[in-house]
């Protein structure tokens, strides 16, 4: 099996194909996104016919979130997710709820001191706008940017 993914890096892919359909289309940008991904990630045969399934197939995103284990692994996928949700120009509202709803899950089931070593944590300024996406650095300033704006802070 020399050169594929671990299981916790697998069910990141997997859930990242997931997030793609929670506003019930996919765009040529997001097939295009997902096919990069089988193209560059040396999935083994197995792996890559599940994620073709995933593409084709809506998959519940908890259930697939839940199966990433490496807390590394879940920093990473909010990483993917962005680029992701933003590739066709559009984060719509399921895709927030998602991703939200995900980042709450992982905040929940994550410490600090887990990441702490192991992913660059840095301290972003406050941007002109927080809802451009080429100013944001991260999908937590993304997230916390429309978390503002939907309470009203």
């Amino acid at each position: 099996m020399a050169g594929s993914v671990n299981e916790s890096e697998f069910y990141m892919w997997r859930t990242l194909f997931a997030v793609a359909h929670a506003d019930n289309v996919l765009k040529d940008e997001e097939i295009s996104f997902m096919a990069g991904i089988l193209d560059d990630v040396q999935f083994t045969d197995e792996q890559t016919a599940i994620l073709k399934d995933d593409i084709i197939n809506v998959k519940d995103t908890a259930v697939m979130f839940s199966g990433i284990t490496d807390p590394v692994d879940r920093v990473q996928f909010f990483e993917f997710a962005r680029d992701l949700v933003w590739i066709d120009g559009d984060f719509a509202s399921e895709e927030q709820s998602v991703t939200i709803s995900l980042y709450k899950q992982h905040m929940k089931d994550t410490t600090v001191d887990e990441l702490i070593g192991k992913v660059s944590l840095e301290f972003e300024e406050e941007p002109e706008s927080r809802y451009s996406r080429s100013e944001g650095k991260g999908a937590i300033s993304i997230i916390e940017s429309f978390k503002k704006r939907f309470l009203g802070k």
